[in-house]
């Protein structure tokens, strides 16, 4: 199963027009249907930023094994080693790194970090409820908008219903603290107001990275 996958992306991603002396991972807490991916596009897109993606690869298994769970151990597995062999690709080529997926409590942060030597910089994203679900639900009617990007491509989310959200709020658990977090953004929000919010992180993030 991992070799498909890294076939695929190896045949599918879009490299970085930009390398860094010093490369730099971004990570994101949100919930499902919090924006995550759309965030992820855009800083993508505005720092030249490698785009990791969970639902991406999750979406290259569901292809190949159509009848497979998602939620199985071996997919789990599966997908988790393949993000950190794409951020060590990424640090070879000396690519900063933007993973879109959950980072949301202690132990998924020191598995990062115990195997990616990179600074890393955590932004928490900021969103109701509400609007969550509403976003979610919406998913099966509108059409994925998708900001063009570098790294993983098509990761669009398979969940799509309140009930599936629920489920994955149950099992989630958020345990970091506000304090470690290095920005806040929220997405109750326009695109266009989204991406006036996040014009001053980008920039604060250039002057430090570049």
């Amino acid at each position: 199963m991992k070799e498909e996958v890294r076939k695929v992306i190896e045949e599918e991603r879009v490299k970085p027009k930009i390398t860094y002396q010093k490369p730099f991972l971004i990570l994101l807490t949100g919930n499902v249907g919090s924006g995550k991916s759309l965030v992820s596009q855009i800083l993508s897109k505005e720092l030249n930023l490698y785009l990791i993606s969970g639902d991406y690869i999750r979406n290259i298994i569901k292809k190949r094994y159509p009848e497979i769970d998602l939620h199985n151990v071996e997919v789990r597995q599966t997908n988790n080693i393949v993000c950190l062999e794409e951020m060590k690709y990424c640090i070879d080529n000396k690519y900063s790194i933007i993973l879109d997926r959950s980072i949301s409590n202690k132990k998924d942060l020191s598995t990062i970090t115990e195997r990616v030597d990179l600074p890393i910089i955590l932004i928490k994203i900021i969103s109701s409820e509400d609007e969550n679900i509403k976003r979610v639900k919406n998913r099966q009617e509108e059409k994925e908008m998708v900001i063009p990007h570098y790294g993983h491509q098509e990761s669009k989310s398979g969940v799509v219903t309140e009930e599936e959200y629920n489920k994955i709020k149950e099992r989630k658990v958020y345990d970091l603290e506000d304090s470690i977090y290095n920005y806040f953004i929220n997405t109750n929000t326009s695109l266009e107001e989204l991406k006036i919010n996040l014009k001053d992180m980008i920039e604060d993030i250039k002057k430090k990275y570049k």
